[in-house]
């Protein structure tokens, strides 16, 4: 009796110690259920994870920790979560609008989807070494800021070349005097130029005049683009696992982070037909890391 009442005992004191996460994702697309799927793996056995979607709530339950993924459920609880919280797969741009607004004062911190400024740059330099001339097309009411990739890449041996594309300018003719004063044209997050209805002209134009783009994720690659360094929803889950178990062993939520961990996707078809001769994404992965490393 004394065995079994002992049992019983240890094993109140495991539920009762038992830490809530839950994770509340912007919608039911592929990528936000790869996430939630990583995430639960890499949570630690004793802790329980809820799952909601955006389109569900009106009111959260309680737990130790909550996790957003995407923006959308970042900027939804932003006003309505008063406890410690995790904002994942969402821009840096997007969270540092978000510290400025009216987020409520508890423990908060993200990951980033956006990959670090010096890891890009690293990117196209190890890529194309021999192209200097780097070109972005922007809208002035994008979240692009020039003087952060400007110091990059003048760090790493290369030139900021901009173009700010206005509402009623045509993005074609943008396009093409971008170009024209340009070696490689790099994509950023701003939906104004680059969309569905856009890409494709994009690419087509940059590849007739020979100018290799390096774009921001897979697809991008698959579409045409030369290159791109990317974070999958699973390695960005894995590092917020890390975060989340780090906040609720040690009571203290870590900095915001941009990802560890990436991949590198190349064309090899375009690289051929543009003529470059580019190295392997294992070897651009190990220049890359030097680079990111402080080393020269």
């Amino acid at each position: 009796m004394a065995a079994l009442l002992c049992i019983a005992f240890i094993s109140g004191a495991t539920a009762a110690e038992a830490k809530r996460v839950l994770l509340l994702l912007s919608d039911q697309n592929a990528a936000y259920q790869h996430y939630r799927k990583a995430l639960e793996q890499n949570l630690p056995a004793d802790v329980h994870l809820e799952v909601l979607s955006l389109a569900q709530q009106t009111d959260l339950p309680s737990a130790d920790i909550l996790v957003t993924a995407g923006s959308g459920a970042a900027q939804w609880a932003a006003d309505r979560w008063h406890g410690a919280m995790l904002a994942g797969m969402l821009s840096s741009k997007t969270f540092q609008q978000m510290r400025s607004g009216k987020m409520s004062a508890s423990p908060v911190s993200a990951l980033f989807l956006d990959q670090p400024l010096v890891r890009q740059v690293a990117l196209v330099r190890a890529t194309l070494p021999s192209l200097k001339r780097v070109g972005v097309l922007y809208t002035p009411a994008s979240d692009f800021v020039a003087q952060p990739l400007q110091r990059e890449l003048a760090k790493q041996g290369a030139q900021l070349v901009t173009m700010a594309v206005k509402p009623d300018d045509n993005l074609s003719g943008r396009l093409d005097e971008l170009l024209a004063q340009s070696d490689i044209l790099l994509a950023v997050p701003d939906s104004t130029i680059y969309n569905s209805s856009t890409i494709r002209n994009i690419l087509l134009g940059s590849y007739r005049r020979g100018i290799p783009m390096v774009g921001l994720s897979a697809a991008y690659v698959s579409a045409g683009a030369l290159c791109a360094v990317y974070s999958t929803p699973e390695q960005l889950a894995a590092q917020s696992a890390a975060m989340v178990s780090a906040f609720l062993h040690q009571g203290a939520m870590p900095v915001p982070q941009f990802p560890k961990l990436y991949q590198i996707a190349l064309n090899a078809e375009v690289a051929r037909s543009m003529r470059f001769n580019i190295r392997s994404a294992e070897a651009l992965r190990i220049e890359i890391d030097r680079v990111e490393g402080g080393g020269k």
